[in-house]
């Protein structure tokens, strides 16, 4: 079995994958809330979270957002971890990727808006 293929089963690179990914959902919610302040909802590109801050203001939307999705991912990460991890380290790897590009991208908007 190669590397690869044996961290990809491993049950600990998706403890620390999700531990990514919960790190760049923080910083995903500091740079969306750093680029809608104080009232810019027409920036958040995502109409369910655009939504839910307009409905709840900011903070606080982003917060209930961000808690009630890491809430559910984490329990289907959990689940699915102790099944098949194979697949869901693919997914988190795509996930965590995903999520990367869209903190570097929220922030360079951030400094976009900035000067």
């Amino acid at each position: 079995m190669s590397v690869l293929a044996w961290l990809f089963n491993s049950p600990h690179f998706s403890f620390w994958a999700t531990l990514l990914l919960l790190i760049l959902n923080i910083l995903d919610a500091h740079s969306t809330w750093l680029v809608i302040r104080p009232f810019y909802f027409h920036r958040e590109r995502n109409p369910i979270a655009r939504y839910v801050f307009r409905k709840m203001g900011i903070p606080s939307g982003i917060i209930v957002f961000k808690a009630v999705l890491m809430s559910i991912l984490i329990l289907c990460i959990s689940y699915y971890a102790a099944w098949d991890a194979f697949t869901i380290n693919i997914v988190l790897v795509v996930a965590n990727i995903v999520f990367g590009w869209v903190v570097i991208h929220n922030y360079r908007v951030f400094l976009k808006y900035r000067r």
